[in-house]
């Protein structure tokens, strides 16, 4: 079996509508199948669709440059608009300017996130991820919202946490 049909048999079982079952068609590209994993990523998350071990095999190496990690030392990546830190990531994020991005760490992954000047950033902390914020200046913007066993360090003005007991959305 190709690795669309499975997508589509996968996300099928786990409940994926009709609609998004028909965006996974043959001949997408890296880019595009990864555009749809960030556009569906509340599903992703949720149900654990893609499982680590199937990203694992069959999009490490091919889906970082556009923003999706697995098992990486990321280093340092500065103003990428979205980025999700899969599997055991070690990454150093810094945003600045008038930056829009949107952060998911996931399951072992760990994150230094630096926010500065007019940057607006949202962070989603999943698992037994650990993350470390740090703001500058007073019109940096960051909001974080921490799931299941997650853990967060804040260092500066303008952020806005909220904790859930829930594990994923």
């Amino acid at each position: 079996m190709g690795l669309i049909e499975q997508l589509k048999k996968d996300g099928a079982d786990k409940g994926l509508c009709r609609l998004w079952q028909m965006k996974l068609r043959e001949g997408l590209a890296m880019k595009e199948l990864i555009g749809l994993y960030i556009r569906g990523i509340d599903f992703c998350i949720s149900e654990d669709f893609p499982t680590l071990d199937f990203i694992r095999e069959h999009f490490k190496g091919q889906c970082e440059p556009y923003g999706v990690y697995v098992d990486d030392e990321v280093g340092q990546l500065k103003n990428v608009p979205d980025v999700v830190l899969n599997g055991d990531c070690k990454a150093m994020l810094e945003y600045d300017g008038y930056t829009v991005s949107r952060i998911f760490v996931r399951h072992d992954s760990k994150a230094a996130i630096n926010v500065g000047d007019n940057a607006h950033v949202t962070v989603d902390i999943f698992d037994n991820a650990n993350v470390v914020i740090a703001t500058a200046g007073l019109e940096a913007k960051v909001i974080v919202k921490v799931y299941g066993n997650a853990k967060l360090e804040t260092i500066g003005e303008g952020i806005i946490i909220r904790f859930t007991n829930n594990k994923t959305y």
